[in-house]
C-alpha cells in the first residue's frame, strides 16, 4: 500500500496534466465516422501560431501556395486523404489564427489505413519494440535461462511438469502416428482424454519435432518465451494495424504480454500465456466489418479459431466475450457494421465448426470424457482489483499472495496508478465510442470477475456478486470467474496507446520559422502521457520467476537400465503420481519421451460416478491409497493377507511390468512396507525394483 500511496501522487499529477493537454490541443474534435481508433472527426483543428506583423504577407502567400496545389492535385488524380479546403485568416496584432478544415471524406480522424490497404511497413523501431518484448520475457524467466531441466517453476506447484508431459504426449502421439486427442502413457490403462484438458496440443504438435530432439523441458520454455513476447508484439501489431503511432502501441503491446495476470500464469499454465492468436483474430473480425473479401476473411477468421482452440479454448471464450461487450458499445454508437460482418463470420464459424465438430464430440463424449468439474468459490477479492501482485517490484508478497486463489492466478492486480491514467484518459476522451468501449469492458469483467459474493481482503461482505446469475449456464460453469477480469488487460492496454497516441498527436506542429515558440513546447503533450503511462506501469513491472531444483531423476532412466524391465505394461512409481508428485512425468520424458506408460496421474477425468463429473487425478485403487498413506507417515506398515490379495488385484487393473521405487526419504518405510505385499526387491543402480508380471498372471 505505501508504494502504491508513493506511486499515485506523480500519477495522479501527471494525469491532470494530461486531462489539461489533451482538452486544450482538442477542441474542435466531434462524433466522426466508424472505425479507426478514434472514432471522430476533426472538424476544425485550431493552430495559434505567433508571427511578426511583417511577415503576415508571407504567411498568406505560403498559404495560397499550398491551395493551389491541393487544388492541382485535385484536377488530375484521386483526392487525397487530408487536404487543405480553405483557409480563414483572423488578423490580431502580431498573431494570426489558421483554421484547416479536414476532408469530410476521412471520418476516421486519423490515418488508418482501410481493410484492402497493407498495414504500416515496419522497420528498425519496430524490431527495437519487439526486441524488447523479448528481453522482457528473458527477464521474467531468467531463473530459468540456463536450467530448463533441473529447475522448475515452484509457484505453479506440479503444473510445470503437467504441461511438459502434454508437450511429451503430444510428440509421442506424433512419433507413433496415434491419436492426437487421448494418450495413455499415464492413468494407464485408461489414459487421458487430451481434448477434455489443456494440452495445449495446438503447440504441442506443431513442436512435436522440437520435443523429441531437445525434450519437453525446452519446448516448455520456448512456448513460455515466444508466448510473453509473441503475446506483446501481436498486440503492438494490432494497435499499429489500428493506426496507433509506436510509442503508444509499444507501452500498450508491453502492458499485454507482462501484466500481472501473464506472468502470474507464466508459473505454469502456458494455455494463458500464448494469447498470439487473439488479437489476430480481433483484427480479421475488424477486417470483415470493414471490407468485402467476406469469403477470404472468412475462412482465414475460422482458420485461425480453429488453431486457438486447440492452444487454449478458455482464452477463445474469454476473447470471444470480451469482443461481444466491445462490439455492442460500437454497434450502438453504429461505428460496426453489422450486417456486412455477419456473412464473413458466418462462413468462419462455419469452417471452424466443421474442423472441431470430432474433436469437440470427443472432448465431451469420448473415451475419459466428463460433463462438469466443481471449483470453490473462486471470484477476485476486490481489493486484488487495485492491489500488486507477489511477482512486481517492492510488492509484500505475503500480503498480496492474501488476496487470490494462488500463485498461477493472480488475474487482477492493476495498481492503483493505472486505474487513475485509465479513468483520466477515458474522461478526457470519453465522446470517442472506442474508448466507451474499451472502459464498458474494463467495468464489465472487473465486475463479474467478482464471482458470486463480494469479499474484501479475504472477508465476506454480504453483498450478492453478478456471477452467481450465469455461473449455472452452459461452458460458462467450467470459468473461474478470477479470470474474466484478462478480458481487461487489452481495454486497459488500448486505452493506454488511445492515450499516448492522441496527446503526440494533438502537438502543434513544428514552424522552424517561429522561433518564439520553443521546439520543447512542440513535445510536452507526449512528454506528460508517457511519463504518466510509463509511472502507471511501474507498480505492475515483474520480478523474474521463482525456481526450484526437481528432484534428480534416478540413473535407472536416464541410462538404458528401464528397457529391461519394461514389456509393455506399466510401470507403477512409489507413491503413484498424482497431484502433488508428478516426479514420474520427468522419468518418462528423460527416457525416450513416453517410451512407457505410468500408473494413475495428474490430469483431469471422469470420477466414475454415473454422473460422469470430473476430477483431478485417477479414482485411487486401495494400492495407491496405502502407498500414500505409509509415504505420508513415514512408518513402515506391514499389509494383512486381504489387502496383498487386493493389492495383487489392483496390479493386474494396472497391467503392472515393474514397481519402482526411488531414492528418497521414505524409501525405508515404503520398501519395507512393500516387501510384505511382493517379496524383496532387486537393487538396480540408484532405485529398488519388483518384477511383478508374474504376480498379475
Amino acid at each position: 500500500m505505501r508504494w502504491a500511496l508513493l506511486l499515485s501522487a506523480p500519477v495522479a499529477a501527471c494525469a491532470l496534466a494530461l486531462a489539461w493537454f489533451l482538452a486544450r490541443r482538442e477542441p474542435g474534435r466531434a462524433e466522426g465516422g466508424p472505425g479507426g481508433p478514434d472514432d471522430g472527426v476533426e472538424v476544425f483543428r485550431l493552430q495559434v501560431i505567433g508571427y511578426p506583423t511583417s511577415r503576415v504577407d508571407e504567411v498568406l502567400d505560403r498559404l495560397d501556395a499550398q491551395i493551389a496545389a491541393n487544388d492541382a492535385l485535385l484536377d488530375s488524380g484521386p483526392r487525397p486523404a487530408v487536404t487543405a479546403d480553405a483557409g480563414t485568416r483572423h488578423t490580431a496584432g502580431s498573431a494570426e489564427v489558421v483554421a484547416v478544415a479536414t476532408d469530410p471524406a476521412d471520418a476516421r480522424g486519423d490515418v488508418v489505413e482501410s481493410a484492402e490497404e497493407p498495414g504500416p511497413r515496419w522497420g528498425m523501431v519496430d524490431l527495437v519494440v519487439v526486441a524488447a518484448y523479448l528481453g522482457s520475457a528473458l527477464y521474467v524467466l531468467s531463473n530459468l535461462v540456463l536450467r530448463p531441466r533441473s529447475g522448475y517453476l515452484f509457484h505453479g506447484v506440479q503444473d510445470h511438469q503437467a504441461f511438459e508431459w502434454y508437450f511429451g504426449a503430444s510428440a509421442h502421439n506424433v512419433a507413433t502416428l496415434s491419436n492426437p486427442l487421448f494418450s495413455d502413457r499415464q492413468n494407464f490403462p485408461d489414459g487421458v482424454n487430451l481434448m477434455a484438458n489443456a494440452a495445449v496440443t495446438g503447440l504441442g504438435i506443431p513442436l512435436a519435432p522440437l520435443t523429441l530432439a531437445a525434450g519437453a523441458h525446452i519446448t516448455f520454455f520456448v512456448v513460455e518465451l515466444l508466448g510473453l513476447a509473441g503475446t506483446a508484439a501481436a498486440w503492438y501489431w494490432f494497435f499499429r494495424r489500428r493506426g496507433i503511432g509506436r510509442t503508444g502501441a509499444a507501452i500498450g503491446g508491453w502492458f499485454t504480454g507482462f501484466a500481472p495476470a501473464l506472468v502470474s500464469h507464466a508459473n505454469g499454465h502456458p494455455n494463458f500465456v500464448a494469447l498470439f492468436l487473439i488479437p489476430v483474430i480481433i483484427d480479421r473480425v475488424l477486417r470483415l466489418a470493414e471490407g468485402d473479401r467476406r469469403v477470404r476473411d472468412g475462412i482465414v477468421l475460422g482458420l485461425l479459431v480453429t488453431w486457438q482452440l486447440f492452444i487454449g479454448e478458455e482464452p477463445l471464450l474469454l476473447a470471444a466475450i470480451g469482443m461481444l461487450i466491445v462490439g455492442a458499445v460500437l454497434a450502438i454508437h453504429r461505428r460496426l457494421d453489422v450486417a456486412r460482418l455477419l456473412p464473413g463470420v458466418g462462413i468462419g464459424a462455419a469452417l471452424s465448426v466443421s474442423l472441431v465438430a470430432v474433436p469437440l464430440w470427443w472432448q465431451f463424449a469420448g473415451r475419459q470424457s466428463y460433463t462438469s468439474i466443481f471449483h470453490l468459490p473462486g471470484g477476485n477479492d476486490l481489493a486484488s482489483l487495485w492491489g500488486r501482485a507477489t511477482r512486481t517490484i517492492g510488492t509484500d508478497p505475503w500480503e498480496s499472495a492474501a488476496l487470490s486463489m494462488n500463485r498461477t492466478e493472480e488475474n487482477a492486480f492493476f495498481g492503483v496508478p493505472l486505474w487513475i491514467v485509465a479513468v483520466a484518459i477515458a474522461l478526457v476522451l470519453i465522446r470517442r465510442p472506442v474508448v466507451q468501449a474499451l472502459a464498458a469492458l474494463v467495468i464489465v469483467s472487473s465486475w463479474l470477475s467478482l464471482g458470486e459474493e463480494v469479499v474484501l481482503r479475504g472477508q465476506p461482505t454480504g453483498i450478492p456478486g453478478p456471477w452467481a446469475l450465469v455461473d449455472g449456464l452452459p461452458i460458462l460453469e467450467n470459468v473461474l470467474p478470477t479470470r474474466l477480469t484478462m478480458m481487461a488487460i487489452p481495454a486497459f492496454a488500448g486505452l493506454l496507446a488511445l492515450g499516448v497516441d492522441a496527446a503526440i498527436k494533438a502537438a502543434p506542429r513544428a514552424d522552424p520559422n517561429a522561433a518564439e515558440i520553443p521546439a520543447w513546447q512542440h513535445r510536452m503533450g507526449g512528454w506528460i502521457v508517457v511519463a504518466a503511462a510509463v509511472v502507471a506501469l511501474l507498480p505492475v513491472v515483474p520480478t523474474p520467476l521463482q525456481v526450484e531444483s526437481r528432484p534428480a531423476v534416478p540413473t535407472f532412466f536416464t541410462g538404458d537400465a528401464w528397457r529391461d524391465w519394461s514389456h509393455g505394461g506399466s510401470i507403477l512409481a512409489v507413491p503413484p503420481t498424482d497431484i502433488v508428485d508428478a516426479r514420474a512425468f520427468d522419468w518418462q520424458l528423460a527416457a525416450d519421451t513416453m517410451a512407457f506408460p505410468i500408473v494413475e496421474g495428474y490430469f483431469v477425468g471422469p470420477n466414475g460416478q454415473p454422473d460422469r463429473g470430473g476430477q483431478y487425478g485417477a479414482t485411487r485403487r486401495p494400492l495407491s491409497l496405502w502407498l500414500y498413506d505409509v509415504n505420508a507417515a513415514n512408518v513402515a506398515t506391514p499389509a494383512t493377507e486381504a489387502q496383498r490379495r487386493q493389492f495383487i488385484e489392483d496390479l493386474r487393473a494396472w497391467r503392472t511390468d515393474t514397481v519402482v521405487l526411488p531414492m528418497r526419504d521414505q524409501t525405508a518405510a515404503l520398501r519395507d512396507s512393500l516387501v510384505t505385499v511382493l517379496g524383496e526387491p532387486q537393487r538396480v543402480e540408484d532405485v529398488f525394483v519388483w518384477d511383478v508380471r508374474e504376480l498379475r498372471s
